[in-house]
């Protein structure tokens, strides 16, 4: 797996694949979480949808083009099987997570294709894992092969065929998951509503002015007026596509959201614009917190002294962020092995 550019986004490295996050635009999703919990909230129920027959849409939420093709195959195939929706679900999500819907031709190590299945790993030749129908039916077939597998959640059932070293990242995808299956058959995918970890299914679930996102706490303290401009500035661009360089205002990439939402409050976090500077700028500030101390408006990162990555803590285990390449500015759990400390930009405001 590449470690640049935009690339080094990705932190998951699981034993057959990639791990990516997409959610749909303009839906907001907690990240990560109890993945039994996930499936109460999202998990598809009924027969396997089919696909309306005729031209594909050009796009879906965040996914066209050979994405839709992709997806649309592995509901085909499901169906073909006498699988049901929960099948067709697990493995989108599972191909959503490891290929963003993608027949890739490489990845981690030797893994390639839509599941980023491994030669090594005897999930097949890489001219067979990187054929389409061979690695969604191969697929099914690990997955039915699982016991008790359709009593899994979604996310559950996905890492148990896929074994990744991020297991929590399939359950992330059940909301757009339900949007592809519902945009492709031309179904409305039952799944049933849960609070259990503030996790939002719905699709299209904005926030309102002031709303706070589920998990969310609000600013306190003797600064929370700007830290709530900071927010507020974030939430604006939900939904908003990521772009490596993007610093507003139709897309964005990680440090260019946190650049310019502290720099609305008249503080300048990055003379330059990376997630690495940041970090630094906030050592040599002095303005370092432990990470389990973390209040809304601090900035949470990933990778140690050369940051890749950074968000905006929304005060406990939330935050909003510009995640990578093809996906959006999303509220979302804090996910992996975060930096054990953050930084508090307002301590600069006396």
């Amino acid at each position: 797996m590449s470690k640049g550019g935009a690339i080094a986004m990705v932190v998951a490295a699981p034993v057959i694949g990639l791990a990516a996050l997409v959610v749909v635009v303009f839906t907001i999703v907690i990240d990560g979480g109890n993945d039994r919990a996930s499936a109460s909230a999202c998990a598809a129920i009924g027969p396997a949808v089919a696909v309306q027959t005729g031209q594909l849409p050009d796009r879906i939420g965040a996914y066209s083009g050979e994405q839709l093709q992709n997806a649309a195959s592995i509901l085909s195939i499901g169906r073909q099987r006498g699988l049901d929706r929960h099948a067709q679900q697990i493995a989108l999500i599972a191909a959503m997570t490891e290929s963003g819907l993608r027949d890739l031709d490489g990845g981690d190590r030797d893994s390639a294709g839509l599941f980023q299945m491994r030669p090594s790993q005897r999930w097949g030749t890489h001219d067979q894992i990187t054929d389409p129908q061979y690695a969604i039916g191969l697929f099914y077939d690990r997955l039915t092969a699982v016991p008790g597998w359709e009593a899994k959640a979604p996310g559950e059932a996905a890492q148990a065929v896929e074994r990744s070293a991020f297991p929590d990242r399939y359950a992330t995808h059940l909301p757009e998951a339900t949007e592809l299956m519902d945009g492709l058959s031309g179904a409305d995918v039952a799944h049933v509503s849960s609070t259990d970890q503030g996790l939002a299914c719905s699709r299209g679930r904005g926030l309102a002015s002031g709303e706070l996102a589920t998990g969310e706490h609000p600013p306190t303290g003797p600064h929370a007026e700007q830290v709530a401009q900071v927010i507020a500035f974030a939430k604006q661009q939900l939904g908003k596509p990521y772009r490596l360089g993007g610093a507003g205002p139709d897309s964005w990439d990680c440090s260019g959201l946190t650049k310019v939402a502290y720099a609305g409050i008249g503080i300048d976090i990055d003379g330059g614009h990376s997630a690495t500077t940041q970090w630094r700028n906030g050592v040599a500030r002095g303005q370092m917190h432990p990470l389990s101390e973390a209040q809304p408006g601090d900035l949470i990162f990933w990778g140690g002294d050369g940051a890749w990555h950074v968000g905006i803590s929304l005060g406990g285990d939330v935050m909003i962020a510009a995640p990578k390449v093809g996906d959006v500015v999303k509220v979302q759990k804090v996910w992996g092995q975060p930096n054990g400390q953050v930084w508090r930009p307002v301590d600069g405001l006396g």
